[in-house]
Formats: C-alpha cells, structure tokens, sequence
C-alpha cells in the first residue's frame, strides 16, 4: 500500500490523538484569547495549509465574530513594512513547522504586539520555538509527500479553538464523533475507484464549493495538481459564475462538493444549470435529490452538518487524487518537482 492511500486511512486515528492530546492546551490557549479580547485574527500559512486557513477564516467570522484575515507573508518578508498588531492574534499554520516566511511572519508579528499562535505536526520546529504557544496536530509522521491527515488535523485543531473560545460546549462534545465519521467516510474508496478510469486523459476541470468548503475545493485541486499534474482550477459556485463558467462547455470536467447547510440549495441549483449545459459532473453529497443531477455521483454515507463537513468531503476528493495518478502511470507519493518541507520567503 502508497503512503498517500495509507495516510488517507489513518486520518480517523490522527484526529482521535489529536482530540485527546490537545483538548486542554487548546482550551488555555482560547482562554488567554479572550482575556486579550483581540480586535483582529490573522492566519499565516502556504499550500495545502493555506487552504486549511481559508476555512479558519470562515470558521473565526461566522463561529466566533472576529475579524479574520489570511495574512500575506511577502509584506514582512519582501517588502519589509512593519505593521502594528497590538490587540492583534496571528496564528501559523504549517505541517513542518519550518516555512521561513511563515515563521518570519510570526517573529515580527509576535515583536509588534501580537498574541501568536503555531499550529504544526512537529515538536521541536521552528514554530515552536518562535510563537507564544504552540498547538500539536500529533497525526504521526506524515511520510507521503502530499498533505491528507495533516489537513485534516488542521481543520480539526481550528474547530477545537474556535468552539473553546466561544464555550461552545455542544460543538466540542459533537466533534468526538468525528474520528468515527471519517472512518465511516473512507467507504467512498470503492466508489471513486470505479469512476477514476473515466477521467484518465482528464488535463483539466473545475471543483466548485462555497462557504466553509470552499477550503475543500482548494485542497482538492491542489492534490490534483500535485499528483497527476491536471490543470485543476477551484472555484466558489459565486465566483464561477461570474465568468469562469464561460470556458467551459459540452463533456468538461466539473467537480462539485455539495453537503448539507445553508450553500445546499445554491449549489443544487447550479448543478442542475451544469446538466443543463451538459458539463461531465461528479457530485458528492449525501442529499438524494443533489446526487441525481450528477454525470457520476459520490454518495456520501455521513451528514454531520455544514460545519464539520470539510474534514469529510475532502476524504473522497484524496482518493481521486491517489487513484488518478496511479491510473495515470505516475507515483502520487512522489510527484516530480516537489520536497515536502518547501522554504520560501
């Protein structure tokens, strides 16, 4: 067995460590948040843990009513300009902990006054030593060179803060049942194998989502670019059809992620606008009604809600990504061009 297709499967496993190994240091760090009472959040990261960080956008907003920003790193970087973030909380997020323009970012945001935060798979990293406090993902080495279960963990430790920090006890209590979901999840295995051989020759397409799974589109087009080199273009369903719509056509490959929540009536009905334009669509959900709109459809055996549904949707888009490189010819565990600790500044 791949590391790739190993590492998907033991992501129920790592999100259990993660839930038990991590619960109180979380609940002290979402304490010493509110005592700041912060007036702003920023989250620091690349690749596949910038993706995670555009949910934490959604999840800080929405969840916690702060003010949430993706930060760009090349402004302390490259540019050099200093800003003040008095009352200010940035957290880094990044599976090796040794992003330097990552780091950097933290130094100089921890030196202007800011509360900072590390969210890393590695004790002992560089993140560790340079934030204020550290949050550990505990997934286990993660050997395969595409990101799976520290994703996922990152998604997870930034739904422990944010229910911590608004003392959302009933939120904290339901994601013990995540671990057991993922398991249940990891069943689509059968069913994206069966339809991967159909999109072999795929060179492109587009993966639409919206609202807290707009981070999952990204995710699941950066696997798709890493690991068989298809030109994967993510999309919000908004911003698809605010042009991109227009160089699509007849038999174009449309991934769509459609769980249940307030996105699921939209994106419902632009998959029926899709089968109208008679796009090559593959829909996971769980609503019956959304999968009959589908050229090919993923049933997905678990509705946890909208909130914990990207560390479920993104499990079918990692066995694509795995099962298409290999039916491709090509090594998803080791993609040409790529190292798994990537330094840039």
């Amino acid at each position: 067995m791949g590391k790739m297709i190993s590492e998907i499967k033991e992501q129920p496993a790592a999100l259990e460590r993660l839930l038990k190994g991590e619960r109180r240091n979380i609940a002290g760090i979402a304490d010493r948040i509110r005592k700041l009472d912060p007036a702003f959040l920023s989250l620091a990261a690349r690749g596949s843990s910038d993706n995670a960080a555009t949910f934490g956008k959604y999840l800080i907003e929405c969840e916690n009513g702060l003010t949430c920003s993706l930060a760009a790193p090349s402004v302390h970087t490259v540019y050099k300009k200093k800003i003040d973030m008095r009352r200010g909380v940035v957290i880094g997020v990044s599976q090796s902990g040794e992003g330097d323009d990552i780091n950097e970012t933290l130094r100089l945001a921890r030196a202007s006054g800011a509360y900072t935060v590390g969210i890393t798979n590695t004790p002992g990293s560089a993140m560790a030593a340079v934030a204020d406090d550290v949050i550990l993902l505990r997934a286990g080495v993660e050997k395969g060179l595409a990101a799976t279960k520290t994703y996922t963990c990152q998604l997870m430790a930034m739904m422990m803060l944010s229910a911590s920090l608004a003392g959302d006890r009933a939120l904290l209590a339901a994601l013990d049942g995540v671990p057991d979901a993922v398991n249940e999840t990891l069943a689509v295995e059968s069913r994206v194998r069966e339809i991967t051989e159909r999109y072999r020759y795929m060179e492109r397409c587009v993966i639409i989502g919206r609202g807290f799974n707009y981070a999952t589109v990204k995710e699941a087009a950066l696997k798709l670019m890493e690991t068989s080199y298809v030109v994967a273009q993510p999309f919000s369903t908004a911003d698809f059809m605010h042009g991109p719509i227009a160089m699509t056509g007849a038999g174009f490959p449309a991934f769509v992620c459609a769980p249940s929540g307030r996105m699921a009536a939209p994106i419902r009905k632009l998959c029926g606008e899709l089968r109208d334009k008679q796009l090559e669509t593959v829909i996971a959900s769980s609503n019956p009604a959304t999968l009959k709109l589908a050229s090919k459809a993923i049933r997905m055996p678990v509705d946890c809600g909208e909130l914990v549904s990207p560390i479920l949707y993104i499990v079918p888009f990692q066995f694509f990504a795995n099962f298409l490189s290999v039916a491709r010819g090509l090594d998803p565990d080791n993609p040409r061009f790529l190292k798994k600790v990537t330094k840039t500044l």
